[in-house]
């Protein structure tokens, strides 16, 4: 069936694939996009002659730009914006140390069970710091620290039991009390540092499309062999759910023989024999 490119309505985008240079393999799929936009741009630099009247246009810096917006926090978009990689923790032999604020109620005045068992590299010192409230307020509150025994100044732990062992005549029943530490989680983790910044990529969008004259449901890509991921992104949170905003620079390739197309759109249909 001959199906022209110019009469396609866009209903959707799919998904966004970002592929790496080298070997094409995969670095992520994002599939719950918003808000994408492709903008194309170009300098034009005017040779005037008399009163100003236009002789010639000279086009130069054509640039493709890319934004969109996924409403879920993708790590592997992240990974390629930071340029860091996702490290992955099995909580057995690799762990992540999460520091914790645990808000807790000593029933009796003298003991009190952590959430989650705490954790330090030091036997003895797993739980930073305990705070009696100044009211309901961290600010002012009186803060005690571990030692082997409970004493009037110290608490013990037992990380066995998760059970504190409170400073001796300092708390009473059903009172409010504050424990800092950290303790062992499993999880996946990726950091931004000073020395890695965001990668290149081959992105591929998805789009589901309509023929504008039959109203038959097409498939269409849009294609940039090789684009920049922009480092610089936002990550709101509060009142609404946060979205995960991701921008690319398309960029032609310099090396002998290759592609210089910022991007290809292409309507692809299934080939049948």
């Amino acid at each position: 069936m001959d199906i022209k490119i110019t009469d396609q309505i866009i209903k959707s985008v799919d998904r966004a694939s970002f592929y790496n240079l080298v070997d094409d393999s995969l670095y992520t799929v994002i599939s719950q996009l918003n808000n994408v936009s492709v903008n194309q741009s170009q300098n034009t630099i005017w040779y005037t002659g008399k009163m100003g009247v236009r002789l010639a246009g000279v086009d130069t810096e054509k640039n493709v730009e890319v934004s969109m917006q996924n409403g879920y926090i993708d790590l592997g978009a992240l990974s390629l914006q930071t340029g860091s990689p996702v490290t992955t923790y099995d909580g057995a032999t690799t762990f992540i140390e999460a520091p914790y604020i645990d808000e807790i109620v000593t029933l009796n005045g003298t003991n009190a069970t952590t959430t989650h068992i705490a954790f330090s590299p030091t036997v003895g010192a797993e739980i930073a710091y305990i705070y009696k409230l100044n009211g309901s307020n961290i600010a002012g509150s009186v803060k005690y620290e571990q030692a082997a025994t409970a004493s009037a100044t110290a608490f013990a732990y037992n990380p066995t039991t998760r059970v504190i062992t409170l400073p001796t005549d300092v708390f009473e029943a059903n009172e409010l009390l504050i424990a800092q530490y950290r303790y062992k989680a499993y999880g996946t983790s990726i950091s931004s540092t000073v020395e890695s910044f965001s990668l290149n990529a081959k992105v591929v969008l998805d789009l589901t499309t309509e023929d504008i004259c039959t109203s038959q449901i097409t498939h269409s890509q849009y294609i940039f062999p090789k684009a920049k991921v922009d480092g610089n992104f936002e990550v709101s949170m509060g009142d609404n759910p946060a979205v995960h905003n991701i921008s690319i620079s398309s960029m032609p390739s310099v090396c002998f023989g290759a592609s210089k197309d910022l991007f290809t759109y292409q309507l692809v249909m299934p080939y049948v024999a």
